[in-house]
């Protein structure tokens, strides 16, 4: 399903604005949303999700405003939060009461998802760890086969073998008609999945772009003495300088996502 974000913004109350004419479309894939705190990258999701109505501005799911809360839209989209307070008092049981709205629920790919994490679905949520809470939730949240899936700091409070299991699973679940958002600081925990990267700054979108085009105008080099003289952007990490150049001459390299956020950050003319 495809999100279109129609000149967005929304405030709480008096303050400042947490989101500022915010345009973009984002088609099927699983992109990575990156912003500091406050940057306004949990509204956003709450705004897709339709938990929350614009100030101004639409946010568009296949071209119905998210606004309307249809159960033919809802039904298709869901955000999962950190520490989620679901109605029950353990998957088994949140299967029966909530499990019933997502006609694409499978019970199959949850037991495998559960069976990965080793989260027996009758043991009690208050009686989970918080890592153990977050595996039951993300394994639930990917087995209800929902068109747009918005995942909040997902992989926060897992190990990491933990978070190796959580992208082999979404590797698994995630279709290639499906739609999945990402916030996260924690950006290598799924490293090896994101088709795109949208980049949000006081409330404003500064990126909306797929991680090949980026890396065809592009490319990310490390050296050990000084910075290329082409470099666009440089920072030193751990002894070692890290620039972004321009990719002139079909230069093989991976995205370095913490070095492209900070230089889009400062210069977002820089693609």
């Amino acid at each position: 399903m495809q999100i279109e974000l129609k000149g967005l913004s929304f405030s709480y109350g008096k303050k400042s604005p947490a989101l500022t004419d915010v345009s973009a479309t984002v088609n099927p894939g699983i992109h990575l949303l990156l912003g500091a705190n406050g940057a306004g990258k949990t509204t956003l999701l709450h705004l897709i999700a339709g938990l929350l109505f614009a100030s101004e501005g639409k946010c568009l799911i296949d071209g119905g405003p998210a606004s309307y809360r249809l159960p033919s839209v809802l039904s298709k989209v869901f955000y999962l939060g950190v520490n989620t307070n679901w109605p029950a008092v353990n998957i088994k049981e949140l299967v029966k009461v909530h499990g019933q709205f997502y006609p694409n629920f499978s019970a199959d790919v949850l037991a495998a998802n559960l069976a990965e994490f080793g989260i027996d679905p009758a043991m009690k949520f208050s009686a989970m760890s918080m890592g153990m809470r977050q595996k039951a939730s993300v394994a639930y949240a990917l087995a209800l086969g929902v068109r747009i899936l918005l995942l909040d700091e997902p992989a926060t409070g897992l190990d990491i073998e933990s978070k190796q299991a959580l992208q082999r699973m979404m590797a698994r679940c995630v279709d290639a008609d499906a739609t999945v958002i990402v916030s996260t600081h924690n950006f290598t925990d799924l490293l090896p999945l994101y088709d795109s990267l949208l980049v949000l700054d006081k409330g404003k979108l500064l990126l909306n772009a797929p991680v090949d085009s980026i890396l065809e105008r592009l490319a990310f080099v490390t050296t050990t003495g000084v910075a290329p003289a082409e470099a666009l952007f440089t920072i030193r990490r751990f002894g070692s300088l890290h620039s972004i150049i321009p990719n002139t001459g079909n230069i093989e390299s991976a995205i370095d996502y913490e070095l492209i956020y900070l230089a889009i950050k400062q210069n977002n003319e820089i693609l």
